[in-house]
């Protein structure tokens, strides 16, 4: 049987060409399977629980906040992701946030989906633990 879920190490030239609301549509998965997984060791709580403070650790105001506070621990490379990022044109918009925000979100999405393509696990583990402690 094929291999359904591979793990795909793209190198620094490759992440060149993707697009950074591409980096952030992986970006936002990899946070959320995080952030749920975080929620589940803290408390065995029904489904509907735990997605209402998964929600709350997700939404772009949380998301811009987290990334403002973690902008003075980011290497020149990461910040040149997040600044690719919140600089790349916005096609859609967020019903509840203000633009600001949401471009800060995604450039925090697309700064974890960097880390995850170039499989900096290590790193990407060390930014999400800052951002779910911060939330507690």
């Amino acid at each position: 049987m094929e291999k359904i879920f591979t793990h795909k190490k793209y190198t620094i030239d490759e992440m060149q060409s993707i697009p950074s609301s591409t980096l952030a549509w992986i970006g936002d998965s990899v946070f959320s399977v995080c952030v749920r997984e975080y929620e589940l060791s803290k408390c065995k709580s029904k489904p509907y629980k735990l997605n209402r403070k998964a929600v709350s650790i997700e939404n772009a105001q949380a998301q811009a906040e987290s990334l403002e506070m973690l902008l003075g621990t980011l290497n020149e490379i990461e910040l040149g992701v997040v600044r690719r990022a919140k600089n790349s044109p916005i096609t859609t918009k967020s019903k509840h946030f203000g633009l600001a925000e949401y471009k800060k979100a995604t450039a925090l999405e697309a700064l974890l989906g960097y880390l995850y393509l170039t499989d900096n696990i290590t790193r990407l583990n060390e930014i999400v633990k800052a951002i779910l402690e911060e939330e507690r």
